[in-house]
């Protein structure tokens, strides 16, 4: 049906820039050689009406006074650029980020009972639970951090690592990654070296009002897909806007978002799109091979500890544990060590220069227009729709 739609429709386009690029030189490179001019970009966008107006009213509100209002109709923020070393600005930035972490703390002790620390590090990934958005490279990486800390590397910060999203009722595996996750949780809570400098929180049931909450209190915005698996994704887009850092594959909109506010103030690692395609098209890549490394194994193998076991449902971490070793069919064990380097460097960064942290903040902030739906919408209507014509 697919290919019918190609052939008889008018316009195609992908929803970020590498995920055009894709369908153009891969996926659909036969309809593209035969209909080149029906191929265009839309990069995704988020309303801001939603996302900060009434996500972040703090925020909004600090924007108003530092730039004006015109952005409210405009979606520009460009202005808040030429505040980046204004110490002034920067001080009431943070204090935008600590009312959000407060508000955010007041839902989760309501809706769940968890209390989270008020000096925590808020790092989050909330989306849809699968393989390719590499929930369980964050988890392995739980179990590292658990490791590191157990070895007497107390972090400076406490750091909660927050979760929210769904699986599909016949995927598997992603509610085994949810389970994973759930019994991480567990396991840290009960540790009494651990659980004061580290905290693992899944949403339950996920959605919107959650979302507004969580959005706005992010310090790290978890983007740790496979290269070349995200069409776009929006909720990187959200986290920029609310001054989150993102910790992020170039893989979607996060390439646009790297491009818009350098690489000075974003967190970039991890395999390229065409490297995890030419590993897929020549069948090269070994698991199991991977898994024998010293420090994967440990990590791995922990799943299937006995006693981390009894804590959990042994069928499903077992089954999660073989497919890391026998499949991993999106290649979470190829980036993981060089996903630990960069979330340390964003930890320590966050932790001991705290004013640089926040002129990044500012930056990705100032960027963030060009993510507003608007745009979006008046490029299809400009390119695709014709309706104002």
């Amino acid at each position: 049906m697919a290919h019918m739609d190609i052939h008889f429709g008018f316009s195609i386009n992908g929803v970020a820039a590498l995920h055009t690029k894709i369908l153009e030189d891969t996926e659909l490179h036969p309809f593209y050689e035969i209909y080149p001019e029906k191929f265009s970009n839309k990069t995704n966008g988020i309303t801001f009406r939603r996302w900060i107006h009434g996500a972040n009213p703090a925020l909004a509100s600090l924007l108003d006074d530092v730039i004006g209002t015109d952005w409210r109709s405009t979606g520009d923020l460009s202005k808040l650029a030429n505040f980046a070393d204004d110490k002034d600005v920067l001080e009431r930035l943070a204090a935008t980020k600590v009312e959000a972490k407060a508000i955010m703390r007041q839902f989760m002790a309501l809706e769940q009972g968890v209390t989270i620390p008020s000096n925590a590090i808020i790092d989050v990934q909330v989306k849809r639970i699968h393989e390719y958005k590499r929930q369980q490279m964050l988890a392995l990486y739980i179990i590292w951090k658990y490791f590191d800390i157990k070895n007497g590397n107390r972090p400076k910060h406490p750091v909660t690592i927050i979760f929210g999203g769904k699986a599909a009722p016949a995927y598997t595996i992603a509610q085994d990654i949810i389970h994973l996750i759930l019994t991480l949780s567990q396991w840290i809570a009960n540790d009494p070296d651990v659980a004061p400098y580290l905290q693992v929180v899944m949403i339950e049931n996920y959605n919107v009002t959650a979302a507004e909450r969580v959005i706005p209190a992010a310090d790290i915005s978890e983007q740790i897909s496979l290269a070349s698996k995200e069409a776009s994704g929006t909720s990187n887009m959200k986290f920029m806007l609310n001054g989150a850092l993102t910790l992020c594959t170039l893989d979607g909109a996060n390439v646009e978002i790297a491009e818009l506010v350098g690489d000075e103030n974003i967190y970039t690692f991890g395999a390229s799109s065409k490297q995890v395609e030419q590993l897929y098209a020549d069948g090269s890549y070994n698991a199991s091979a991977l898994y024998r490394k010293p420090g994967i194994k440990l990590l791995v193998d922990f799943i299937t500890n006995p006693a981390f076991m009894a804590t959990g449902n042994a069928e499903r971490l077992q089954r999660l544990h073989d497919e890391l070793i026998h499949k991993d069919w999106f290649q979470t064990l190829p980036d993981f060590n060089a996903y630990v380097v960069r979330k340390g460097q964003a930890l320590n960064d966050y932790a001991c220069d705290p004013l640089g942290w926040r002129k990044k903040c500012l930056v990705n902030i100032a960027k963030a227009g060009f993510f507003s739906s608007d745009r979006t919408i008046g490029e299809y209507d400009r390119d695709i729709w014709h309706l104002g014509q």
